[in-house]
C-alpha cells in the first residue's frame, strides 16, 4: 500500500494473485449486492520476493474451516481471538477452534506463518499426499486473433514445451 491508494500491481507482484475485487464483502447482504463475480487469477510456481512468503514450503497440512461446504484455509484475513483460541473464517463467518498444537503456542506476538500479514501466499508440502509427478499446465488460447499473432503464439508455446 502506498499513501492512500491500494497498489494493485504491487499486490500482484508480491503475492502472485490478481483479484476481481479489492474489498471483501463484510456481510451476506453486501455479498448479494456484488455486481461482478468474485474471482482470482493465480500464478503457479511464481518466484515470490523473500519478505512476501515463508522462506520454505510449510511441511504440514493447512488448517481448514470446519464447515462441510467451506473448507477455507487459515490466512491473514481471518479474525483471531487469542484468548479463546478461535479463528473466524472470512468466507462463511464460522468460528473454528485451533488444533491443540497451535492453541498452546499462538499469541499476538507468536503467530504461525499462515497468520503473518505479509505472507498472504503460503506454499504447503502436504505429508498426507503422495508425490504426483511434474506439474501440469493448461493453456487457454483465444483463437480470435490475427494469423500473425497466432503464429507467434504457436512458436512461444513450442518454446515453452521444449
Amino acid at each position: 500500500m502506498q499513501g492512500d491508494h491500494w497498489d494493485v500491481t504491487y499486490t500482484e507482484e508480491s503475492a502472485g494473485a490478481r483479484l476481481s475485487f479489492h474489498v471483501w464483502p463484510s456481510s451476506r447482504l453486501e455479498a448479494t449486492r456484488c455486481v461482478a463475480p468474485i474471482g482470482a487469477l493465480y500464478t503457479p510456481l511464481k518466484q515470490l520476493p523473500p519478505n512476501c512468503a515463508p522462506p520454505t514450503a510449510l511441511q504440514y497440512d493447512p488448517i481448514r474451516c470446519s464447515t462441510a461446504t467451506c473448507h477455507a484455509v487459515l490466512n491473514p484475513y481471518c479474525q483471531v481471538d487469542y484468548r479463546t483460541k478461535l479463528w473466524v473464517c472470512p468466507f462463511c463467518l464460522t468460528r473454528n477452534h485451533f488444533p491443540p498444537h497451535y492453541a498452546e503456542n499462538i499469541s499476538e506476538t507468536n503467530l504461525p506463518a499462515e497468520l503473518i500479514p505479509q505472507f498472504a501466499t503460503c506454499e504447503y508440502e502436504l505429508p498426507s499426499v503422495p508425490p504426483a509427478g511434474p506439474p501440469a499446465f493448461v493453456f487457454c488460447i483465444d483463437t480470435c486473433a490475427h494469423v500473425e499473432e497466432l503464429t507467434e503464439l504457436a512458436d512461444s508455446i513450442q518454446e515453452v514445451l521444449n
